[in-house]
């Protein structure tokens, strides 16, 4: 039987490609955009009409820095994602990542498994690389489009055993550089390396430019959670746009930002850095998720020589006196890495899951402290972290107040920043573990604030960023634009209604005036609520 188009009348269409808005009758046959009219006043006849009259309608946004690996296995409705009119991610981003796995090896499977948790979930592992992990996700296919980077906290882990934390050998890197060439040649778009978190921080310079080789070769791309956010920030780009520069790379810088009240003088400098190795010829363009706060694992607090360490020697060192002044020490003088307690304080880091102690959740670490010691003074602050750390059994995040809004301003109107939103699912949609309201509500967020609020950028810039600048950037073919032969990825908003409406309690809530999202062609929600499931493919770059 042949389809029926669905004709969405009356539209006021932002196409993605930073053109002014005009009015137009969509017409999408099966999963393609069959034709745009611009003489609304003409029938359609033996279709399926849509009044979009006094509605926005956009291509579907584009996600280029995701964590959904395993959320796609769990959640296939994706319901986190489509509600807030995201059709396609980037998943595999910070250099975290599920493939490959050798499930021969329990070194392997556990180190992966305490590697990732933090930030993918627990999953039972049926695959083990990236062609048997698309021949799994295919057989029940996420309602979003998903490409994914090759995690370089996998190769270490698949490699260097028992204890990734340490620098490679040769013969190691050799064969971290062959199962790259594996992930790259079955499809993967790139190499993602996190290189502020272990066991990437452990990398140093002569792995990584063997790796980039590798993705050089494919003419793929790097996408990198540099060493530095903080202090050090500067110093920390100029290590990835060197290497990126010596080996003639694609770079994408991840999340860029600076962290902490008296770093954000850096972003000026930042931006110049960018703009410097972009005139001489180097590749580059990085990404921003819409808020001045961050989610990460709580054990992210501590030095970078103790998160090498295993969970249950973590743990003993965490019980002895003198180790806990020594690590004080390291995080208050904060010299040549991140000390986040550093840069923003106890009051501004927050506790947002606490698998085994949920009674100090959403807390600050003050506040947390004063239950724990009775005082609230920095030491007090320290030891009730230690204590959190040493007592908790599963999973621990947390949330930081790390940026300012003239920063995000500068970063967001950048001609090289594209839209994303580091969102981290831990769990199921059923799942009690809470999450960034990122996770949730990120492009509605990002239009309200900078759009509707701050009116810091033009809806049509916007939209650009968020759409055909990432699929560009990214190549992907055909999306990202409202043009006639396009998938029909599309997102119909009545742009006055546009509101992230989350609390501190209910970041799952869909947003307000997302009325219709579609995904290669089928409408997958309207209503705030999910219509169908599996709309989504699994995008390869071969």
């Amino acid at each position: 039987m042949k389809s029926k188009s669905i004709v969405l009348k009356n539209a006021t269409v932002i196409d993605g490609l930073n053109n002014k808005g005009y009015k137009a009758d969509i017409t999408i046959l099966e999963d393609k955009i069959k034709k745009i009219n611009k003489n609304c006043d003409t029938p359609i006849l033996n279709c399926e009409n849509l009044d979009c009259s006094g509605k926005i309608l956009t291509p579907g946004f584009i996600d280029v820095h995701g964590h959904s690996d395993l959320q796609i296995r769990r959640s296939s409705d994706m319901k986190a994602k489509i509600q807030q009119g995201i059709t396609t991610e980037i998943a595999g981003n910070c250099g975290i990542g599920p493939f490959p796995i050798n499930l021969n090896d329990e070194e392997v499977v556990k180190s992966m498994r305490d590697l990732t948790k933090d930030v993918l979930g627990t999953f039972d592992y049926d695959f083990t690389d990236f062609s048997t992990f698309c021949e799994k996700s295919e057989q029940n296919l996420p309602n979003t489009n998903v490409l994914f980077l090759q995690s370089h906290t996998a190769l270490r882990a698949n490699v260097i055993k028992p204890n990734p934390n340490r620098a490679a050998t040769d013969s190691e890197i050799k064969q971290m550089c062959n199962l790259l060439d594996i992930s790259l040649k079955q499809g993967c778009i790139g190499l993602s390396t996190g290189l502020y978190y272990a066991p990437c921080l452990y990398a140093e310079k002569k792995e990584l430019i063997a790796l980039l080789k590798v993705v050089k070769k494919y003419n793929k791309i790097f996408a990198t959670h540099h060493r530095c956010e903080g202090d050090s920030v500067i110093e920390s780009l100029k290590e990835v746009i060197a290497l990126a520069t010596e080996v003639k790379v694609k770079l994408e810088i991840s999340h860029l930002k600076a962290i902490g009240v008296e770093n954000q003088k850096y972003v000026d400098k930042m931006l110049d850095l960018i703009d410097n190795a972009k005139a001489s010829n180097l590749d580059i363009g990085f990404d921003q998720y819409p808020y001045e706060y961050g989610s990460t694992s709580l054990y992210s607090l501590l030095p970078p020589s103790y998160l090498k360490l295993s969970n249950s020697d973590l743990k003993k060192v965490l019980s002895d006196a003198k180790e806990r002044a020594l690590i004080k020490s390291i995080m208050k003088d904060g010299n040549d890495w991140d000390s986040i307690v550093k840069m923003c304080g106890f009051d501004n880091i927050f506790t947002m899951y606490l698998e085994s102690q949920r009674e100090f959740e959403n807390k600050s670490l003050r506040e947390i402290a004063k239950l724990l010691k009775s005082k609230d003074d920095d030491d007090s602050c320290f030891d009730a972290l230690f204590d959190i750390l040493q007592k908790e059994s599963g999973v621990a995040l947390m949330i930081d107040i790390t940026q300012s809004f003239d920063s995000m301003d500068k970063i967001l109107n950048h001609p090289l920043m594209c839209f994303g939103t580091d969102a981290i699912y831990s769990g199921d949609e059923t799942s009690s573990i809470p999450t960034h309201p990122r996770s949730y509500q990120a492009a509605p967020h990002l239009i309200e604030t900078f759009y509707k609020k701050r009116k810091s950028i033009s809806l049509e810039n916007l939209i650009h960023n968020m759409t055909y600048k990432s699929a560009k950037r990214f190549n992907i073919e055909n999306r990202g634009a409202i043009k006639e032969g396009n998938f029909a990825d599309i997102v119909v908003m009545d742009i006055d209604k546009v509101k992230d409406v989350s609390t501190s309690k209910d970041v799952k809530i869909p947003p307000e005036g997302i009325d219709y999202v579609f995904v290669n062609g089928k409408c997958v929600y309207k209503n705030k609520t999910i219509q169908l499931s599996h709309a989504g493919r699994i995008l390869k770059q071969k």
